[in-house]
């Protein structure tokens, strides 16, 4: 499912990631699972932001999952949120069958981590924090300070969307 580079010159495995920000959170996707990345279509930044909307793109429907709300509360970070919100761009997506799209505050960035970086995300995450949609977590040095990017399992993220509904 990962496409892991090697390179020549060394044993080390590399694996190109989509980085994006949600309330405060970086999150990644592995570059091979992101179909497109697209700017908020005008009738989604007009609605309610609720949890999970969905839209028809030509033939398709598109399923819109917004994080925002549920991880922003979490941080107490619903100002710094809002103030972003009027650049909302779409990370595009395939569960299965089914296309969905993660709301993001800003464009993502391309990154090439080192496979042995990726480490799996502690046990306290795994359960009921919402930090939960993740399944691996990379801790990267970022001068003196370090970056953390949660790589999403979109399996979690579309089940909890749908959990939420109901």
């Amino acid at each position: 499912m990962t496409q892991v580079i090697e390179h020549s010159q060394t044993t080390r495995q590399m694996m190109r990631l989509v980085v994006f920000t949600i309330a405060g959170y970086r999150f990644g996707l592995p570059l091979e699972s992101i179909l497109r990345v697209v700017n908020v279509p005008e009738e989604l930044k007009s609605s309610a932001s609720g949890m999970l909307e969905v839209v028809p793109v030509g033939e398709y429907t598109l399923t819109v999952l917004n994080l925002r709300s549920q991880l922003s509360m979490t941080q107490g970070q619903t100002q710094a949120v809002s103030t972003r919100s009027q650049a909302e761009f779409l990370v595009v997506t395939q569960v299965e069958t089914e296309l969905c799209a993660l709301r993001v505050d800003a464009p993502p960035d391309l990154i090439e981590i080192d496979a042995a970086a990726i480490r799996q995300l502690p046990a306290p995450y795994r359960q009921g924090h919402p930090l939960s949609i993740a399944s691996h977590v990379v801790v990267l040095p970022q001068g003196k300070a370090t970056l953390a990017i949660f790589l999403l399992e979109m399996k979690r993220v579309l089940a909890l969307s749908e959990n939420s509904l109901g």
